[in-house]
């Protein structure tokens, strides 16, 4: 198992930058992207072009064998989630704006981050496949999809950010996956506060990283459009 500290004390240390592989295309590898941005944390980006299945190659299988991105590789050390590697830049800081150290304020940021990842993600990765795949997606699919949307309108109309009164990384997350899904099923203009986040969140500098991706993905999309 690979100790944090022990972590924090490569990247410090290393006289080359953590390398990060990913294509922009991903909402994960965007979300680790702008994480890095906002905290000024250099990475050497390697880039895995999805469109190529270059992710499915012998070289890029030895570092992920889940054959997903992002990957972060410190030093011999790997992590393959785009959640733990935000986590654990987050760590190797002294800023406490992303995710600050107090057990109940990471906790309503963790409850963010997994919702992310149990709930947006895959209903957006199943329709995006489903995308490429020709088909247009579903009458059920884009209801859970709203439906989803509606408990995260719900959290913003209390409060301006995800988590709270300050901007943290669940709200880079969840951003990069509602910005992809846009493409395909624009629901966003369905909530009020929903929206005013995202207006929010394009007003950051890092933000460019996202427009990128998503210029590149509208790009792959003009190319398997279904008929």
């Amino acid at each position: 198992m690979v100790d944090g500290r022990q972590l924090r004390r490569q990247v410090n240390s290393a006289k080359k930058p953590p390398i990060l592989y990913g294509d922009e295309v991903s909402p994960p590898v965007r979300f680790v992207m702008m994480t890095a941005a906002h905290l000024n944390i250099q990475l050497d980006f390697h880039p895995i072009d999805l469109f190529k299945s270059e992710h499915k190659m012998d070289a890029f299988n030895q570092i992920n064998p889940l054959q997903k991105v992002p990957v972060l590789k410190v030093d011999k050390d790997v992590i393959c989630d785009s959640h733990a590697i935000a986590m654990y830049l987050c760590e190797t800081t002294k800023s406490e704006d992303l995710y600050p150290g107090s057990a109940l304020a990471r906790a309503k940021i963790n409850q963010m981050l997994f919702y992310n990842a149990t709930t947006l993600f895959p209903i957006d990765s199943f329709i995006l496949s489903e995308y490429f795949c020709g088909k247009m997606p579903s009458g059920v699919k884009v209801d859970e999809w709203f439906n989803s949307l509606h408990y995260l309108n719900t959290a913003l109309s209390v409060s301006p950010w995800l988590a709270g009164d300050q901007m943290r990384i669940c709200d880079f997350c969840c951003a990069s996956t509602i910005s992809s899904m846009e493409t395909v099923v624009n629901g966003i203009k369905k909530f009020v506060y929903l929206k005013r986040w995202m207006d929010e969140l394009e007003k950051l500098p890092c933000f460019e990283i996202n427009r990128r991706g998503l210029e590149r993905l509208k790009y792959f999309m003009s190319l398997y459009k279904p008929n």
